[in-house]
């Protein structure tokens, strides 16, 4: 097992950068003369990459970054609270989507799930955004890449559209049905007509 010289984390054979901080092992120490060069994710990146929102979220960002390692911080984040999964689609982090959505479904873990992703979701997001930008910036070795970052990040636009119609959809269920039960309750029991 090989570490990254940078960062120390763990790291595989044929992996050419370190996916913890970037670092290059290509042009590492085993070249004498060479300084070690790795990919850092530069804040204009982050910003071509996040689009909506970027001041806020280059602010959170910089409290999980301590010297090049990535490490977690408290945080919160109310739009993640509120959208639920919503906002990981929104945010196009659709494996996370996924599993806030089937953890939601699970009675007693659906509140705390909730919670959990208020609190977890900036740093999801730092993670999420940093690995795509060293994804693409292996590709890339060079020239301007902040059109290709901001395709690959950015938001689904369809998702607050989409949640609204869902959420006048459950409204109007929700009304429905308050309204059906005491109509059935009456008819079930045979009250006159004139009292429904």
């Amino acid at each position: 097992m090989t570490f990254c010289p940078k960062c120390g984390k763990t790291r595989t054979e044929s992996s050419r950068f370190c996916p913890n901080c970037g670092h290059s092992f290509e042009n590492s120490s085993d070249q004498p003369g060479k300084a070690p060069l790795g990919i850092q994710v530069a804040q204009e990146d982050f910003v071509a990459f996040v689009v909506n929102n970027a001041g806020y979220y280059l602010h959170e960002f910089k409290k999980f970054d301590a010297a090049g390692v990535d490490t977690f911080s408290a945080s919160w984040n109310w739009s993640a609270f509120v959208g639920g999964f919503g906002w990981l689609l929104y945010r196009k982090m659709y494996m996370w989507a996924i599993a806030a959505f089937i953890s939601m479904l699970i009675p007693y873990l659906g509140l705390a799930s909730w919670i959990g992703l208020g609190a977890i979701a900036n740093y999801l997001y730092y993670r999420h955004a940093k690995s795509k930008i060293l994804e693409i910036r292996e590709l890339y070795h060079s020239g301007e890449i902040s059109v290709v970052l901001s395709q690959i990040g950015g938001v689904n636009k369809w998702v607050p559209t989409a949640a609204t119609i869902f959420t006048i959809f459950l409204l109007l269920l929700f009304m429905a049905f308050v309204f059906w039960i005491p109509f059935s309750l009456f008819h079930l029991f045979g009250m006159p007509s004139k009292y429904i």
